[in-house]
């Protein structure tokens, strides 16, 4: 340091000592600009190149490495290149060397305008500001990932379907570019050109994933009343209101909700009507069988009431899983005794982190395959007509007042249209699971209804479809019998069900304990929508390309939003 000057040694290069005018002092003088120019951009190279290298060096890590550990691959013990202890550790530190060479890119990028910027000033103290705005320059990384501020949390968390979930729910805009994001880091979309669609398309869907109102050209859409309320009821795809009374943001059609009239039929006549009329088409059928509540009714009711001879046309699919959640009900009533077809795990691996195919699961795969020659079977509908997997094993949920539950979820902006969403209810809402059975009979329907097609190409498939709650009178016991579907505890969600499993299979464990584990594990799939005549609309692989999805259907995605 100069004595008497407040120049720091880093400047010197740039400053020289001069006489002022009285000639009693030294004082502070900057070189010519173009001396001032030359050493700001040495600095500032430096100072970038080596911020760069420390935070995003290129030898890190190997991709191949990476890519074979985020898609499963790769064993936890095998992946000892990638820095971290656990496999959360492990997937954040692979997915950001994955973005390494995009960032550096992006960096240089930047950097280049910092050096534009210094050219262009004339001002020797902003010059040097310039140069040394390292903070300025890093902020780079959080403008490559805060394209979108919901973005960013995906971008440094696991790269996983659950996580983009949550981003859709803050905008269907941010959720689309998350979801592309992902597709993109584990190569899914491979598809390189695509046709143009010289079909007929009608004039509403009956499913949609929510980037949809992204493709339809709706601009910064945030949620509305029913896509948050249909968060709550764990609502994945673009929803629509059986009730006609919440609006969507995509012209969508539902199944109507049967009148009731002067409905009594008990819970068992109407399962074992239900398994008789599959078994009157007259074709085999493969019954989809989780060990849950839901697809075990419907094996029982089909077992109940089988013809004679007919018992080899059944074929029962199941998982390691399936048998985890009801052993007795194997041993007893499938092993050996039933024709049977093993599906791939569902779970993922403990030691492992599975992130490769973010759309499908393996039960929908193997429904696609049994379409082609049977009837499908599930136990799909069985929330819709009892409440809702967002209840059943909370018993705070079940206790709360409706007022209290409201106030809890912070609903208050949307109060008015929960209101006239309950008034459209055929029965008094008094407790939060009736409350929550409505919004899953009305808003999470159609869903349910079309979600484990999201893998079959051929739309004539669609007709071998049978979920067994799917049917009139289903939803009119349902509508009906509100105070057959849970009593006070957790344990007893669908215990009417229960009961009628019990009585054929005598098992007091599961009729009393038996608690609700989700099963099929249905995200969302390569269709974009599926149009109410069973259309399959999709382009590319995955159906998140938009250069493919113009080319394949120009505007005409467009006539299914409802505003501008």
């Amino acid at each position: 340091m100069i004595l008497g000057s407040n120049q720091s040694p880093s400047d010197i290069d740039t400053m020289i000592m001069v006489l002022n005018g009285a000639k009693d002092r030294f004082v502070e003088q900057y070189k010519p600009i173009d001396e001032v120019r030359r050493v700001a951009l040495e600095r500032l190279n430096k100072m970038c190149n080596a911020a760069k290298n420390w935070h995003y060096p290129v030898e890190k890590i190997n991709e191949t490495e990476c890519r074979e550990f985020l898609r499963g691959s790769r064993l936890l013990a095998d992946a000892s290149m990638i820095d971290g202890d656990t496999i959360e550790e492990k997937v954040i530190a692979a997915f950001k060397s994955l973005r390494t060479p995009e960032i550096r890119a992006a960096l240089d990028d930047k950097l280049q305008s910092m050096i534009d910027a210094i050219n262009n000033e004339t001002d020797p103290q902003r010059v040097l500001e310039i140069s040394r705005d390292e903070v300025f320059y890093l902020k780079t990384v959080d403008d490559y990932t805060d394209e979108c501020p919901e973005c960013k949390a995906f971008a440094v968390q696991l790269p996983s379907s659950s996580t983009v979930r949550l981003v859709f729910c803050e905008s269907a805009n941010y959720g689309a570019n998350a979801l592309r994001r992902l597709v993109n880091l584990l190569g899914q979309e491979k598809a390189t050109s695509e046709t143009v669609f010289d079909g007929t398309l009608s004039d509403t869907l009956c499913l949609a994933r929510p980037d949809m109102i992204d493709v339809v050209g709706i601009t910064d859409h945030k949620p509305t009343a029913i896509e948050k309320l249909a968060h709550v009821i764990h609502g994945l795809w673009v929803p629509v209101d059986r009730s006609e009374t919440l609006p969507s943001p995509l012209k969508l059609t539902a199944p109507k909700i049967p009148n009731v009239g002067s409905f009594n039929e008990t819970f068992e006549n109407v399962a074992d009507a239900r398994a008789a009329a599959l078994w009157d088409e007259n074709k085999k059928i493969s019954v989809f069988w989780s060990g849950g509540i839901d697809s075990t009714v419907a094996l029982v009711a089909l077992l109940k009431t089988v013809p004679t001879n007919r018992l080899s046309d059944l074929t029962v699919h199941y998982s390691d899983a399936s048998i985890d959640e009801y052993p007795q009900f194997y041993a007893e009533h499938i092993d050996g005794k039933l024709t049977v077809a093993k599906t791939s795990p569902t779970n993922i691996p403990t030691d492992r982190y599975l992130a490769e195919d973010i759309f499908l699961s393996n039960t929908t795969k193997e429904i696609a395959k049994s379409l082609k020659t049977n009837l499908v079977v599930t136990g799909e509908l069985g929330d819709q007509c009892f409440g809702s997997a967002s209840f059943a094993n909370n018993q705070d949920r079940i206790s709360s007042t409706v007022d209290d539950f409201l106030a809890e979820e912070d609903f208050l902006d949307i109060r008015d249209e929960i209101d006239a969403l309950s008034d459209a209810c055929p029965i008094e809402i008094k407790t939060v699971p009736t409350l929550m059975w409505w919004w899953n009979f009305t808003l999470k329907w159609s869903e349910v209804r079309y979600r484990s097609l999201t893998a079959v190409n051929d739309p004539e498939s669609f007709a071998n479809v049978r979920h067994f709650f799917d049917t009139d009178d289903f939803q009119r016991w349902s509508i009906a019998n509100d105070n057959l579907k849970i009593k006070s505890t957790p344990e007893t969600y669908k215990f009417t069900a229960k009961d009628y499993i019990h009585a054929f299979a005598k098992h007091d464990v599961y009729r009393d304990k038996k608690l609700k584990v989700g099963s099929l594990g249905v995200r969302w799939g390569k269709p974009l929508a599926i149009d109410s005549n069973h259309t399959i609309i999709s382009a590319g692989d995955t159906s998140t390309n938009l250069d493919l999805i113009k080319t394949r259907y120009g505007d005409r995605l467009e006539r299914y939003a409802t505003c501008p």
